[in-house]
Order: C-alpha cells, then sequence, then structure tokens
C-alpha cells in the first residue's frame, strides 16, 4: 500500500515514517502543502495522511485539490481543541480525523480502517451490476458510483459507504451508534462529529433541486433511515 504523509514537523514526519514503513506501507513524505500536491501528480497513493497547519499551501488547500481530483481516503491530523478545523476538514472532504499527540497504534487501527472501506468493493463480481435504485438515484454497489436522473455524483468513500447501508436496508432505523460502528468499524464513544458532518455532506449531495432530507429521514432521539417504496 503506498501512502502520502504531509507533515511539517520533522519529529513527527520522522516518527511516523518509521512505524508506518515497519508495517510494511511504502511511504512518501511532504513537510509542505505545494510538494504534497506536486505529489499527488506524480504518484498514486491508497492513502494520504495530512497534517492541516502546513507552510507553502495549507492542509486545507491540499485536500480541496485532492477532492477536485479523486477520492482515495484522507486522514487528517489536527490539534487536540481544534473543532473548527475537524469539522472544516471533514467538510472538505476527509473521511476521518486523528488527534494529535497521537497513538501510532491508533493510527494504524484508522489507516487499515480507511483502506479497508476504500476496497472493499474491489472484491464484488462485476459479470453483473448489483444496483439499487432509489427514487431518482441509481447506487451501483459493484462500480461503486453514484447518479441522480442519470448524472453522475461524486460521493467519497465513506459516504458512499452510508448510502449503501441505508439504502440497502429501506425502512429500517439505524441508531448514530449502529451507523458509525458499521461504517467506521470501531467503537462508538458518543463523538458526533465525524458522523454528522459526513451525513450533512451527503445530504447536500444527493439534494441537489430537491429538498434536503427527501432521501435519509432524520429520526429525532432515535437515528437515520431511508423510508421504503412503495
Amino acid at each position: 500500500m503506498n501512502l502520502l504523509l504531509v507533515e511539517d514537523d520533522k519529529n513527527i514526519r520522522e516518527m511516523v515514517y518509521e512505524f508506518l514503513t515497519s508495517e510494511n506501507y511504502n511511504v512518501i513524505t511532504a513537510n509542505d502543502g505545494q510538494t504534497a500536491m506536486r505529489l499527488l501528480q506524480k504518484h498514486t497513493f491508497d492513502l494520504v495522511l495530512l497534517d492541516l497547519m502546513l507552510p507553502k499551501s495549507s492542509g486545507f488547500e491540499v485536500l480541496k485539490y485532492i477532492r477536485s481530483t479523486s477520492v482515495i481516503p484522507v486522514i487528517i491530523a489536527t490539534a487536540k481543541d481544534s473543532d473548527t478545523d475537524k469539522t472544516l476538514g471533514l467538510n472538505l472532504g476527509a473521511d476521518d480525523y486523528i488527534t494529535k499527540p497521537f497513538s501510532l497504534i491508533e493510527l494504524l487501527a484508522r489507516i487499515k480502517a480507511n483502506i479497508r472501506r476504500a476496497t472493499v468493493y474491489n472484491h464484488f463480481d462485476h459479470s453483473a451490476d448489483q444496483v439499487i435504485k432509489y427514487k431518482d438515484l441509481t447506487i451501483n454497489i459493484s462500480k461503486y458510483t453514484v447518479s441522480k436522473n442519470g448524472k453522475n455524483l461524486n460521493l467519497t468513500h465513506t459516504e458512499f459507504e452510508i448510502l449503501r447501508l441505508l439504502a440497502a436496508n429501506q425502512g429500517r432505523a439505524f441508531s448514530k451508534e449502529q451507523l458509525y460502528t458499521s461504517i467506521w468499524k470501531e467503537t462508538y464513544y458518543g463523538n458526533e462529529n465525524v458522523l454528522n458532518t459526513h451525513m450533512n455532506r451527503l445530504r447536500n449531495k444527493l439534494s441537489a433541486n430537491t429538498e434536503k432530507n427527501d432521501y435519509i429521514k432524520t429520526l429525532w432521539g432515535i437515528g437515520y433511515k431511508m423510508e421504503e417504496e412503495s
């Protein structure tokens, strides 16, 4: 697996690089945003670990660049109390975040979980497309695409997973805990920020020219569901 590590702190960069290479990842590093974007033009990566506070071009600019060309998983690294940065990063298309100072074991677990979500659909049988139709949406599980009235929607892997899970279980209500553990494959500790941000971003993409909640319903005090079509 090829990873891009974007971090301007030399000590953190070297520590993470040594740890991930010892775990048999091929890691390329960048210490500023402009270098990161040049590397993204030249190489193909399976995941990007991106610090937000970078010289030359910020991590937010790098994230915008990534999402303009790719849906590869991106984990952002944020300072301990930077909730605004976390939310902005997630809104710009990051899949996950980790807070500094972080445990290398936690980082590895998040990398594995995000790569697993991004690659799980490579194991489907592509000889016959597996498709879910819902209202004016066509969700192609085999090709990992979503279209609305024939126009493709650019969803991240996490957004696709949320939509696929709800659409495949129409009429079933999922609590936030059930959604989180199903998508992120880790224990839910009540931190709603990641799930809420991804849900809002997904709804915004689905809702062009329609009501925002026309596809995914919020059940207050319970969670979310997609109504079963008659």
